[in-house]
C-alpha cells in the first residue's frame, strides 16, 4: 500500500480507494441480504425477476468480453475473465436485488434484529479482504501455486 515517508497512508490512496471499498460494501451487504431474504424464505417473485438477473449477466459477460479482447487478453482468457464476470454478475446482481427486495418488504427482519450491522461489518471485512488480495496479486497467486497458503 502507497504509504508516505513517515508511513501514514497518502491521502490520494484514501480518495481513489475508499469510494470503491464503500461500493463494494454496500452491494455485499445487500447481496448478503439476499441470501438472507432466499434462505428464509421470504424472496416471493424472485422466479419472476430470475430472467432479468440472467440478462443481467450476459450484458455482463458481453461487456466484459469486448473489453477483455481489446486489452492484453485476448482468446482463451479473454473468454475465461468474461465468463467469470457474467457468472459473479448474475449472483451479485441476483442476490443484491433480491436483498434490496427484502429489506423493502421486512425492514423489521433487518432492522429490529440488527443483522443490518452484521451484513454490513462483514461485507467491510470481505471489501478489506478484496482489496488487499486484488493490490497482492501476484503474492496471492504465488503461494497458491506453490500450496504456501
Amino acid at each position: 500500500m502507497a504509504t508516505s515517508a513517515n508511513g501514514h497512508l497518502e491521502r490520494d490512496v484514501l480518495v481513489r480507494a475508499g469510494p470503491l471499498i464503500c461500493a463494494t460494501t454496500l452491494a455485499l451487504t445487500a447481496a448478503f441480504m439476499g441470501i438472507v431474504g432466499i434462505a428464509s424464505g421470504d424472496a416471493s417473485g424472485l422466479v419472476g425477476r430470475l430472467p432479468l438477473y440472467v440478462l443481467a449477466g450476459s450484458v455482463a459477460f458481453v461487456a466484459a468480453l469486448l473489453a477483455a479482447e481489446h486489452s492484453e487478453y485476448y482468446g482463451r482468457p479473454a473468454l475465461v475473465t468474461a465468463a467469470g464476470v457474467g457468472v459473479v454478475g448474475f449472483v451479485m446482481i441476483g442476490l443484491g436485488t433480491e436483498g434490496v427486495v427484502y429489506g423493502a418488504t421486512h425492514p423489521d427482519a433487518v432492522v429490529a434484529s440488527h443483522l443490518s450491522v452484521y451484513l454490513l461489518s462483514a461485507a467491510m471485512i470481505a471489501s478489506g479482504v478484496g482489496y488487499w488480495t486484488v493490490r497482492n496479486w501476484r503474492d496471492v497467486t504465488t503461494a497458491v501455486n506453490t500450496s504456501g497458503l
